[in-house]
């Protein structure tokens, strides 16, 4: 990462991330049951790590008096370019307060903005999976601060439920950051519970899915609107 951040001249803060193995029992901040209940799965200590990482790394930016930070994780690519194509989307910063950049999967995608010949500033209507690099403004910062705690989903869930927690999230697209897949990854997977997993996991996720249709079609039409009115 240094390399390549190097490579695009891009000023960097290093934070150390918060390690899961490490944390005493019972974690600060975690509500353990709903976790259960919510995702499924039993508490995976290396996944409440990776999210206390990312809450680290927002109350590290809010000391700071940028408007926006670029948050990026150990295992992505950095493309030319990116750095003016974040540039174009802040441009656009009145329809988003979180900007999603990679994904393990492609999502669907309302495009409101062209940035350039090849991207465009969208809405996803599908689920995101993966932080591995995100542009964030203050107020999402505090938005997550203040509501995303106690931690009951991982991270990357609990990020693409924006809606919930009072900002508006939108994407690249395409995803302009690979994930390098040829790192290991260090978060195994977490034993399922059978009981939740197919009970209240599914009826969570399906609420989920029609929440995140519902309001990102309604950021969309009012992303549309002002566009629409600056070019009138």
């Amino acid at each position: 990462m240094e390399a390549q951040l190097h490579e695009i001249d891009l000023k960097y803060s290093r934070i150390e991330g918060v390690y899961g193995d490490q944390l005493a029992e019972p974690i600060d901040n975690y509500n353990s049951r709903k976790y259960n209940i919510l995702h499924g799965k039993t508490t995976n200590k290396r996944e409440v790590g990776c999210f206390f990482s990312h809450i680290k790394v927002l109350r590290e930016f809010l000391k700071t008096k940028a408007t926006h930070t670029l948050v990026l994780e150990d295992d992505i690519a950095l493309p030319k370019g990116i750095l003016n194509l974040i540039d174009k989307a802040i441009n656009f910063s009145e329809d988003w307060n979180l900007l999603r950049l990679t994904s393990f999967t492609p999502g669907e995608h309302l495009p409101f903005a062209q940035l350039t010949d090849d991207y465009n500033l969208t809405y996803n209507k599908k689920v995101l999976k993966n932080t591995g690099a995100y542009v964030i403004d203050r107020y999402a910062a505090e938005c997550i601060l203040k509501n995303m705690l106690p931690m009951c989903l991982p991270y990357d869930v609990a990020l693409d439920r924006e809606w919930r927690y009072g900002f508006k999230t939108a994407c690249i697209a395409p995803l302009p950051i690979r994930l390098n897949m040829d790192l290991p990854g260090q978060i195994p997977p977490a034993r399922k519970i059978r009981f939740f997993r197919s009970t209240t996991f599914h009826f969570f996720h399906g609420l989920t899915h029609l929440e995140r249709h519902f309001y990102r079609k309604r950021f969309y039409r009012e992303a549309l609107q002002r566009t629409q009115g600056k070019e009138a």
